[in-house]
């Protein structure tokens, strides 16, 4: 089995952003080595999203494999407690693993116009994520 890269991080940085209709959330961690090997980066992606599981006491839904601009990565979907729901989307990309996160939180009395909302929202915030040039 490779080495775990996690086991070497170097830096972790979170930016979020509360607003009244959802949560978003920005991090990455930065590793000391480039990893390019498909196995670590797997582990790499598998340990992300374990601890974004365990970090929000979560409760994995889903999961697909997904990719930016080239480099590897997973979305994955999850329940909450409190009755919130998040979608995280990680990426390894050299030496960093990047994570974004969606939370909401759906009531029952939510208007067709409001879930709308917040699906556009969240579509527009995940996919708004790109690497600049000095990352690639």
């Amino acid at each position: 089995m490779p080495e775990d890269p996690s086991d070497h991080a170097i830096g972790s940085y979170d930016f979020g952003l509360p607003p009244e209709l959802a949560g978003y959330v920005v991090s990455y961690l930065e590793f000391p080595d480039d990893v390019t090997d498909p196995a670590q980066i797997k582990l790499m992606l598998d340990r992300g999203r374990e601890g974004g599981i365990a970090s929000s006491g979560g409760e994995l839904v889903s999961e697909t494999e997904i990719k930016l601009s080239g480099y590897f990565g997973r979305e994955w979907r999850m329940k909450l407690s409190g009755g919130l729901t998040a979608t995280a989307r990680a990426y390894w990309v050299r030496r960093r693993l990047f994570q974004t996160v969606f939370v909401k939180k759906p009531k029952e009395s939510d208007s067709p116009e409001v879930i709308r909302m917040r699906q556009q929202a969240e579509t527009k915030f995940l996919d708004s994520f790109v690497l600049s040039n000095d990352v690639k």
